[in-house]
């Protein structure tokens, strides 16, 4: 068995603060637009959040989040990325979704709840290390473009964000070297349920 393609360690020092800096942007911006349409509010809280985030060392809460959670997956900081920015020109984020997005937000709640089973050593099989392998990688990259199915999707932005995580993972290995922490995280797979609790009581 040949060892895993890792990304470089000076990449994954860099990708850490920047990831932690796009994700913790985008959380204070979901609050601060709650609140107020202040131009410089809205745009001068998530930038200094940011910032913050990029201080080297112990200052950096970037650096305790890293301790606790390790560094985000390529796929949540596109999403916060995408969302900040459609937020701040005033673009609507928020459109109906297809049955195959819908679709691809059930797989990857499915495979989150493996991969915490798998975690606690609950599974016959290291779902886990198979995010190392090419056949893995593979399906994600599959399931990723389910949601193109949907007619129209090509056309948003939002539809691409996934196949793009795996095209960065492709080329950079980010952020571990395995396609699981490409796409999902913990943060995103937590969300992945409130945004399908909030499909089925729009539907229902």
């Amino acid at each position: 068995m040949s060892a895993p393609a890792l990304p470089p360690l000076w990449l994954m020092q860099v990708w850490l603060p920047l990831g932690w800096a796009v994700v913790l942007a985008s959380l204070v911006l979901v609050v601060v637009h709650r609140f107020t349409r202040h131009r410089g509010v809205v745009w001068g809280l998530p930038l200094l959040v940011a910032l913050w985030a990029l201080l080297p060392g112990e200052l950096s809460p970037a650096y305790w989040l890293g301790l606790a959670f390790q560094a985000p997956s390529v796929l949540l900081v596109l999403v916060c990325a995408w969302w900040s920015g459609s937020t701040l020109r005033g673009a609507p984020v928020v459109a109906r979704p297809g049955k195959p997005w819908v679709a691809l937000v059930l797989v990857a709640l499915v495979v989150g709840w493996l991969l915490l089973l798998d975690t606690l050593a609950q599974l016959p099989v290291a779902l886990y290390a198979l995010g190392f392998d090419a056949p893995a990688l593979a399906v994600v990259a599959l399931a990723t473009l389910l949601p193109l199915l949907q007619a129209g999707a090509a056309r948003r932005v939002s539809t691409w964000l996934a196949p793009l995580a795996v095209l960065l993972f492709v080329l950079l290995r980010l952020p571990t070297g395995n396609v699981w922490d490409a796409v999902l995280d913990p943060w995103l797979w937590l969300g992945l349920h409130g945004y399908l609790l909030r499909v089925v009581l729009r539907r229902s």
